[in-house]
């Protein structure tokens, strides 16, 4: 009966989404009558993968345990393993499985639309190269640790989820400064920047920011996109401004100077701390639903899924499909604070460049490059936007007070 419930919840939320959309579209064809059709029929397209998505977020973990193909799973990958190497076996089979049943949708979304769009000029090959490293990097590593949290079930049944919480904070300070570094390499090229007027111009936008030792690269992203972004990151002798190179290739430099003192806006007002903490404590609260939800699951589950308790590998799914609902539904408070530092990083971006005009032309020109909408329906932003919306951006920049 509550799954029942839920799914119809989910229904009625993605339908929501759509009549709100294309509200919100039609209007768009009103205020800005120049707009190309294709910019709409993207949007449409990616509705539907959205959609399709989020349902497979919640059904197929559920499908693992309903069909208690998770419990089949777990009993052959431990008949006679211990608990490290029946975890590191089980995890293996489920993400593999997962990764098979998401491909394609996943090659839909980031290969037949982009190339029906013009967004990438990607070869088959290259996809298929990014989509396998992704698997192993991102997925299939996480198989040898899946008995991490399992210890920390069994060793505290009570306080496992502050244990996990605690422990995630190197993770995540692993994944915003480590990542970016070493891993990220994995997938492209990262050279310095051979544009020494450009490169100079940015050192004298990091002097005046108050800012020493930032190395400047270029990232080859021409090969898998032609949309375009720029980052900072790093901490100490390590930070770094990484431009793609379809950035430097489609903007004027000033338009490259107005992104990349974005990015070190970012940097200066501490949004990567910011992040970082507010990350660790949402996970310690997330993990604490999960904690509560998982156990009141099982007491009223009367063994459908084929396990006693949570200590079985068998329960992985509960937790992803749990973990799953509970980002799923902090998604409108992390998103307005992810769009309370771009504000933050508009402005500063403003003051450091002393130019709104090349502000205005750059993100106009990066949403033109990718086929963006000058705004989503309120519903889609205030439950999915990272980012305010070019509409907002620019009426920003245009009237941000520089006396």
């Amino acid at each position: 009966m509550v799954i029942r419930l839920f799914f119809l919840l989910l229904l009625i939320f993605i339908a929501i989404m759509f009549i709100s959309e294309f509200r919100n579209m039609k209007q768009l064809k009103i205020d800005y009558p120049d707009l190309p059709q294709e910019a709409y029929d993207l949007r449409k397209d990616n509705l539907i993968v959205w959609a399709t998505a989020l349902i497979l977020q919640f059904l197929l973990p559920y499908l693992f345990l309903s069909t208690r193909l998770s419990q089949k799973i777990s009993l052959w990958a431990g008949r006679g393993r211990g608990m490290i190497l029946s975890g590191i076996l089980y995890g293996i089979i489920f993400f593999t499985i997962m990764y098979l049943i998401k491909l394609p949708l996943n090659f839909y979304s980031s290969f037949i639309l982009r190339h029906k769009y013009g967004l990438t000029s990607q070869s088959l090959a290259r996809w298929l190269e990014l989509s396998l490293k992704s698997f192993l990097v991102n997925q299939l590593a996480l198989a040898f640790f899946i008995w991490i949290p399992y210890y920390f079930i069994y060793s505290y049944p009570r306080s496992w989820w502050l244990h996990m919480g605690l422990l995630l904070i190197p993770l995540v300070v692993f994944m915003v400064f480590i990542w970016p570094m070493y891993i990220d390499p994995i997938f492209n090229n990262y050279s310095p920047i051979e544009d020494g007027a450009l490169a100079g111009k940015i050192n004298e936008l990091l002097d005046k920011a108050n800012i020493s030792d930032a190395d400047i690269f270029v990232v080859d992203k021409s090969r898998d996109t032609k949309t375009m972004n720029a980052y900072m990151t790093g901490i100490f002798n390590s930070k770094r401004i990484v431009l793609w190179d379809t950035t430097i290739n489609n903007l004027e430099e000033e338009e490259v100077l107005a992104i990349t003192a974005h990015e070190i806006g970012h940097y200066v007002e501490g949004h990567i701390w910011k992040t970082i903490i507010l990350s660790c404590i949402g996970n310690i609260l997330i993990l604490y639903l999960v904690y509560r939800s998982a156990n009141w699951v099982m007491y009223n589950s009367n063994l459908r899924f084929g396990f006693r308790n949570l200590f079985n590998y068998a329960s992985l799914p509960l937790f992803i499909l749990l973990l799953n609902l509970f980002l799923f539904l902090s998604n409108p408070i992390s998103n307005y604070l992810s769009r309370w530092m771009e504000r933050e990083a508009d402005s500063y971006e403003i003051i450091l460049m002393e130019d709104r005009e090349a502000a205005v032309s750059a993100m106009e020109k990066l949403y033109d490059h990718s086929l963006g909408l000058p705004r989503p329906s309120n519903f889609y932003k205030i439950w999915y936007n990272t980012h305010p919306p070019l509409e907002e951006r620019v009426e920003f920049y245009r009237t941000f007070n520089l006396d």
